[in-house]
């Protein structure tokens, strides 16, 4: 009877398991071993029946030390907010467990703040599976954050050496510095934005020149400037084309850069974890920069 699993027999004073066979005091709802009863041949309670004595199941209590990982199921240390195994984020432990055998208090902000820590971003496990450079795959991913199913997938083509595979970023082509200062690219993206500018200043000369901001004696002086105006064109479109294709194979370098010296210093797994964590995704602020840029040009 499954009902008594765990509960103890007060004769022999072991636990039932599934495979026990119990019988149960019709008196007072005491249980035994089928076996135990026989021996004694009466309820070890039968003098409390008439003062109504009722058996009432032990209390269990839940045992919130237990942080096991949801996803490979190793033990953790009960302080632990990130597995040592995998990296994946842990239930919040319960600030004041209860033994009285009821439902948990606020389960739902419990579940709540499970969903909140989870950094695993949805990706197939088999395709976090593997390293690049001694990077593993499941931590560029929660280091990337958003859009990390897209970057995973071509940094695993690039690794393996596909035949004629030259993943192209759109982002980077259309957007040149901006995408680089999205993702924390730093020096690649001012090195951009200064070669951007120098290839554009033909063309930015000839805009001054016709909203009446510079002269036209200084427009002359440039000489040839429609020849200029024509080569930055080309220059900035083929450069534009070369940033496309250099975009994920420089990602991938700047994020296996950046995940060795966050673990390099970090003094644990759980301290690694939340640093990655912590630095994770692109910048939001570079991304409102840039269209507050966009939206600049189109009203000027």
């Amino acid at each position: 009877m499954t009902n008594f699993i765990g509960c103890t027999c007060d004769v022999c004073n072991e636990k039932f398991t599934a495979e026990s066979d119990v019988v149960v005091c019709p008196e007072c709802g005491t249980p035994y071993h089928r076996h135990c009863y026989n021996e004694v041949g009466h309820c070890v309670h039968e003098e409390k029946h008439s003062e109504n004595f009722e058996w009432k199941a032990p209390v269990q209590e839940f045992h919130y030390n237990d942080n096991r990982c949801p996803r490979c199921q190793t033990q953790n240390p009960k302080d632990a907010q990130f597995c040592e195994n995998c990296g994946t984020a842990l239930a919040p432990q319960a600030k004041q467990p209860h033994t009285d055998g009821s439902v948990p208090p606020n389960i739902d902000d419990f579940r709540q703040m499970h969903q909140k820590t989870s950094v695993v971003p949805p990706v197939l496990p088999k395709a976090l599976e593997g390293e690049f450079d001694g990077v593993s795959y499941k931590d560029m991913a929660i280091y990337i954050g958003e859009n990390a199913p897209y970057y995973i997938y071509h940094f695993k083509n690039l690794a393996a050496k596909i035949k004629h595979f030259h993943p192209f970023c759109w982002s980077a082509f259309f957007f040149d510095g901006f995408y680089y200062l999205y993702r924390k690219m730093w020096l690649e993206a001012l090195s951009i934005l200064v070669i951007s500018s120098i290839l554009a200043a033909p063309s930015l000369l000839v805009m001054l020149s016709d909203a009446g901001l510079i002269g036209a004696e200084i427009l002359a002086s440039v000489g040839n400037i429609d020849r200029l105006v024509m080569v930055g064109s080309i220059l900035t479109f083929i450069y534009k084309v070369f940033l496309g294709y250099w975009a994920i194979p420089r990602y991938q370098k700047k994020i296996c850069k950046d995940i060795k010296r966050i673990k390099a210093f970090s003094a644990s797994n759980n301290e690694y974890y939340q640093t990655l964590v912590s630095k994770s995704g692109p910048s939001k602020l570079m991304l409102y920069v840039g269209i507050g840029f966009c939206l600049l040009y189109l009203f000027i």
